[in-house]
């Protein structure tokens, strides 16, 4: 059985399928799809970020990834030291 509610974009019977897939998975499996989903998201944010700004360096790209997944404050005080209190 189903615990959550089908997302609008995926039919009933491949969610019920996607679920149950998920649930026979090792924890090994689970954390090397975890894994895989997190860096796909870097992946895709990053080529979108340089998408905009083509001339974006490392530090900068790194920087915004920070700001987007943690906030403006801790991408603020990482780069620029600045006391977060």
């Amino acid at each position: 059985m189903v615990d959550s509610p089908v997302p609008l974009d995926t039919e009933p019977e491949v969610f019920r399928r996607q679920i149950e897939r998920w649930r026979e998975m090792t924890p090994a499996e689970r954390a090397a799809l975890a894994d895989r989903l997190s860096i796909d998201v870097v992946t895709m944010a990053s080529s979108g970020i340089r998408r905009d700004r083509p001339d974006i360096s490392e530090d900068e790209l790194v920087r915004e990834l920070v700001r987007r997944r943690h906030g403006r404050e801790l991408a603020d005080v990482a780069w620029h030291h600045v006391d977060p209190a």
